[in-house]
């Protein structure tokens, strides 16, 4: 499983609060980034939680 986040993120943060784990931001607050190229076995639960709690479904699941 791989996610993507799409360039209309308006980088609210819900990601990084909510699955820290997985996602992380710059401290300018411009630049959102998954952590992994493959998401592991483990966070599989918090990256589908992860896109369904997007403020803009911005994160996709592909794969």
């Amino acid at each position: 499983m791989r996610l993507m986040i799409e360039d209309y993120c308006v980088r609210c943060g819900i990601c990084v609060d909510t699955s820290p784990d997985l996602f992380e931001m710059d401290e300018a607050h411009e630049v959102m980034r998954v952590k992994f190229e493959e998401i592991p076995d483990s966070l599989e639960k918090a990256a589908v939680e992860a896109a369904e709690s997007c403020a803009v479904s911005a994160i996709r699941i592909v794969g």
